[in-house]
């Protein structure tokens, strides 16, 4: 499934790319005519190519937005955790790992015998010869 979707993510990225490359050329050329024809000069020519190459700009930014937030819902309908939750999942593991790592080098280190303890405590209450 991410396979197809990226598949055409790409080929979207990769149309909007030609579209742009295409519109300005073609922009360019209308321009380049309107200036041969004496009904615009060519810095006002150069003006407009640059203006409708931004209007085209915002236009592809609102679609992009558009579809960047069509394919979020789609993965959040699929159950397709976001970039933020696989983060938190991966510190949370972190944390335990940490902390079954303390638990492990808590009981690889042997508490202190207290039957030793005791048994001195015993000595050292009772008599001599008893």
């Amino acid at each position: 499934m991410r396979g197809a979707i990226g598949e055409t993510l790409e080929r979207l990225v990769l149309l909007q790319i030609g579209a742009a490359a295409a519109t300005r050329n073609r922009v360019e050329r209308v321009v380049e005519e309107l200036i041969a024809q004496g009904r615009v000069e060519r810095e006002e020519g150069r003006t407009l190519v640059n203006e409708v190459m931004g209007r085209a700009r915002e236009r592809s930014e609102g679609a992009r937005s558009l579809v960047d937030a069509s394919v979020q819902q789609g993965l959040r309908g699929a159950g397709v955790p976001t970039r933020e939750d696989y983060e938190d999942l991966i510190f949370r593991v972190e944390q335990l790992e940490h902390r079954v790592r303390m638990l492990e080098d808590e009981s690889a280190t042997p508490p202190p015998d207290d039957a030793e303890a005791r048994s001195t405590e015993d000595e050292a209450d009772t008599p001599p010869g008893l």
